[in-house]
């Protein structure tokens, strides 16, 4: 009696401790699988966060070109004004609002440099013009100043002549140096924010232009109420003036939506870009996830429990226990088949334990997963193609890291395949495979990096591409080759677009981008700086070769015209070249300016060289 009250203690007690033991590992388990569903959320907040950046970058060149129109037709327009041509700069006007300022140009003024409106494209030439004063207001006042630039951008201001809410583009004019009064274009918010609303349709997401004290200009939703609004200061990029960009996540108190922001300063204007992507949205696809690992995770662990309870209850339970062994793994194989990506799971031998429809159809078997439940790692290769037997080939070495690699296959279509290991201790107890098709989002990918680093106009990298290579090109010059760089730009351009339109000044423009692409060899590099002015970097050429390039590119242009359906167009470039080896980026680009600078000087339609500049100076 004793010994069996004994033994009965010590399997009480054997089966208290198995109850722990196993308490334990599924306290731990969950605990794990919390943290790995923070991981998740945590990745996909930056998976946003970078998306966020590299768009907002995109977008934030996208409104800098729209800036530099508005700037470029004020210049334009302040050249003509002093022509004193009325009826010219009337017909200006109504070409621009043809053109470059397509239904979004409200009104364009000029005022003396008291203040007084000299012209308003609202009235007509022959009424009298409207006794109104501006003065007062802060951006007239700025460009009275000397130290001011010469452009500037006020905070959202209501026409009193149109009735509207609009951006103030203000450029100074001046008569022999002297203040003489500003040009002002007109830009409904509006205007500003359609360009980002057919990218970000609905209120999730949003696209704010500001100024760099936080005032808006422009809203993709709720743009009436935050014209009246600055974004609160606290902000990083009102609070840290000196980056350039940034990420953050807010509350946006207009509308009470949390979002993940990114945001970019325009390069030369006092604005800063913010797309904000909503939260909820961006998380919402993980959560549900989560939601649905955490029930599918409660249902195994409640299964768990149960096939525990009946393990206790001895032998006489065993043919229960394992059916519900094998209904969990139904389960199991029911929740494999939902998930979107292959699934193999192979045993440490290499015998498939389970795998999933979406692998069947990735690796396009004429099988049910079921039917591949048994076989070895080498049997299952053997039923794939000869491209994918290298995509799953198994290391000689029983236990690795886990292993991440991406495949292209011969239709190209490309994959990630996750090789990972399952261990327990020091205990290797098999592993999975995972392969997902992740075409659709590489392609996404080349798409914002081609936005991001090419003229749209052209097909040439753009001014901030370009001074990238010549920054890496100017590392890798030597004094053997040194390697040069020609600063070119199209003679009288102004002329072209002035005489044909600016449809025609573009196809001038890429007729002289396909003459220069075709006189560079295959390692030379060439860009457009912004309007008429392009440039080339020639690798490992020196002065003579480099002299010779250019006079080649200088010729062709010469005599080979732009034919249009308007007129056949001749148009001359001026070169300036100067060699890299020895220099840094901004005496390198200083150093072209001055020799075009020389060759525009010279009468044009020439090469000048910085060497030749130098060698000729007078000495002192």
């Amino acid at each position: 009696m004793l010994t069996s009250n004994l033994s009965h203690h010590r399997t009480w007690k054997r089966i208290g401790l198995t109850w722990l033991f196993f308490l334990a590992l599924l306290i731990t388990y969950w605990l794990r699988l919390d943290a790995f569903h923070q991981n998740e959320i945590n990745e996909v907040e930056q998976n946003a966060k970078l998306r966020a950046s590299q768009t907002a970058h995109a977008l934030s060149m996208q409104a800098r070109s729209q800036l530099l129109s508005i700037k470029f037709v004020l210049e334009h327009l302040a050249e003509h004004w002093f022509e004193q041509d009325k009826t010219m700069f009337t017909q200006l006007i109504k070409l621009t609002k043809q053109g470059v300022l397509k239904n979004s140009l409200d009104l364009i003024l000029v005022r003396d440099a008291e203040g007084r409106v000299l012209f308003n494209s609202h009235t007509p030439l022959e009424q009298p013009i409207p006794k109104l004063s501006k003065a007062e207001r802060d951006h007239f006042q700025q460009l009275t100043q000397k130290n001011q630039p010469i452009f500037s951008i006020s905070e959202p201001i209501h026409n009193e002549i149109t009735q509207r809410w609009t951006i103030q583009f203000n450029h100074r004019l001046e008569v022999n140096g002297q203040f003489a009064g500003t040009i002002t274009a007109s830009v409904p918010g509006e205007y500003l924010a359609d360009a980002f609303r057919q990218i970000y349709p609905t209120k999730d997401d949003v696209v704010m232009l500001t100024l760099n004290n936080g005032q808006y200009l422009a809203r993709t939703y709720k743009l009436e109420e935050s014209l009246h609004n600055k974004i609160p200061t606290e902000i990083e990029f009102i609070q840290r003036p000196d980056k350039s960009n940034g990420n953050y996540t807010a509350i946006a108190p207009l509308d009470g939506v949390e979002r993940i922001y990114a945001w970019h300063r325009l390069p030369d204007f006092p604005i800063v870009l913010n797309l904000g992507l909503g939260k909820e949205k961006v998380l919402s696809p993980v959560l549900l996830s989560i939601q649905q690992s955490r029930i599918q995770n409660l249902i195994g662990s409640i299964l768990l429990l149960l096939a525990a309870l009946w393990i206790t209850r001895l032998v006489c339970l065993q043919s229960q226990q394992n059916n519900s062994l094998l209904q969990a793994q139904e389960r199991i194989a029911a929740l494999l088949n939902r998930i979107s990506f292959g699934v193999l799971i192979e045993d440490e031998n290499n015998f498939i334990i389970t795998a999933n429809e979406a692998l069947c159809s990735l690796l396009n078997l004429d099988a049910e997963p079921s039917h591949l439940t048994g076989l070895h790692h080498s049997q299952f290769l053997s039923a794939l193609k000869q491209e994918q037997k290298l995509w799953l080939q198994m290391s000689p070495n029983t236990i690795e890291k886990r292993k991440l690699a991406e495949v292209e296959d011969s239709a190209g279509h490309i994959f990630e395949i996750d090789w990972v290991p399952i261990q327990r201790g020091h205990s290797y107890l098999g592993h999975v495979w995972f392969i997902q098709n992740i075409s659709s989002r590489k392609q996404k990918e080349q798409e914002l990096f081609t936005l991001a680093t090419t003229d749209t106009l052209t097909g040439l990298h753009n001014r901030r591409s370009f001074l990238d290579i010549l920054h890496q090109q100017i590392k890798l010059s030597q004094s053997h080759a040194p390697g040069a760089l020609l600063m070119i730009d199209i003679d009288h351009f102004k002329q072209v677009n002035d005489t044909y339109g600016h449809p025609t000044g573009d196809r001038v423009i890429q007729h002289v981008t396909r003459a220069i692409h075709d006189s560079l060899r295959h390692d030379d590099f060439s860009g457009r700086l912004g309007g008429e002015e392009f440039a080339a970097l020639l690798p490992k050429v020196n002065l003579q070769q480099a002299l010779q390039l250019a006079e080649r590119i200088r010729e062709r242009i010469a005599t080979t015209p732009t034919v249009t359906e308007v007129a056949t167009i001749y148009v001359t470039i001026s070169i300036g070249v100067v060699l890299l080896y020895g220099q840094d980026e901004t005496r390198v680009r200083e150093q072209a300016d001055k020799a075009l600078y020389q060759a525009k000087n010279s009468g044009r339609n020439r090469v000048c060289s910085a060497e030749e500049m130098t060698i000729n100076m007078p000495d002192v």
